[in-house]
């Protein structure tokens, strides 16, 4: 499974309290729950999504 925070990458279980992924991870609660991390993030993964489909507009 993914991980929401870093596109591109796998959940890696990297918080304690994070048992079984991205679902009960609090930094990953903590970015949603905020409006300012939650359209960063967002922004990330749209960016990593279009680096996917067009690689040569990764700079």
């Amino acid at each position: 499974m993914e991980c929401p925070l870093r596109p591109g990458q796998p959940c890696t279980l990297c918080h304690p309290e994070a048992k079984n992924g991205p679902q009960d991870c609090p930094t990953v609660a903590l970015v949603r729950d905020d409006p300012d991390l939650a359209e960063r993030a967002a922004a990330l993964r749209a960016a990593h999504r279009a680096a996917l489909r067009d690689p040569a507009s990764q700079t």
